[in-house]
């Protein structure tokens, strides 16, 4: 399951106190606040864990809308940013970014906006996508990225995962308790987005079987 497959509707769901016991919240929610308290106006989320920094990436959207005028584009769904031109935005999420690499056209709209940022005292906030190519062909825009803030989310812990899972799944009504996740990544995966896609499945079994999410039932799932 790649991060792209989240849907939005889930998205607006996420929220920081989802993510506080995770061993990686504190240093990078610390990071953020000096961020925004900063002169800085870019900031940029990377790295191989590329679901839990999108968790984080779309709580943080929530939880700053509530506070600023805030505007969240995808890359992946459409690249036209002259809607920004008359926009009182404060703060921009553009997720997906580096869609926009290697392209002449793309990497001169991600250029402009920078441009933007800096005229309008914007701030933009990137979170990119680790499915997509990391190779710029536009000079100034790559210095413009290099000199951003960077933010790179570490390796998650097993109790990391199921932190997320657990709040995962409890946001769509589904309950799941400590040993029934401790089999699953013990016996399935440790992969995150593995145990999120895993999670959506068992959603869809547990209603069609009308039974509760139990290691029995686990274990009939993924053929144990």
């Amino acid at each position: 399951m790649k991060q792209q497959s989240l849907d939005l509707e889930f998205q607006n769901f996420i929220e920081m106190k989802d993510m506080q016991s995770c061993s990686f919240f504190e240093e990078i929610h610390e990071r953020v606040n000096n961020f925004l308290s900063s002169d800085e106006l870019s900031l940029v989320f990377f790295g191989k864990e590329d679901l839990a920094k999108s968790f984080f990436f779309f709580a943080l959207h929530n939880l700053l809308s509530k506070k600023f005028n805030c505007l969240y584009h995808s890359s992946k769904e459409k690249n036209d940013f002259l809607f920004l031109k008359n926009t009182k935005t404060e703060i921009i999420f553009l997720d997906s970014y580096n869609n926009l690499f290697g392209f002449e056209e793309g990497e001169k709209k991600l250029f402009d906006l920078f441009n933007l940022s800096k005229e309008q005292k914007i701030k933009l906030i990137f979170n990119n996508s680790i499915e997509k190519s990391q190779k710029i062909d536009l000079k100034d825009l790559e210095s413009r990225l290099s000199s951003s803030l960077q933010l790179n989310f570490p390796d998650l812990s097993d109790e990391d995962k199921k932190i997320i899972v657990l709040n995962f799944m409890k946001k769509r009504g589904l309950i799941l308790n400590n040993r029934s996740i401790d089999f699953i990544i013990n016996r399935y995966s440790r992969s995150l987005n593995d145990l999120i896609e895993l999670s959506y499945k068992l959603d869809k079994i547990s209603l069609i079987e009308k039974k509760n999410i139990t290691i029995p039932l686990i274990k009939k799932f993924i053929n144990l």
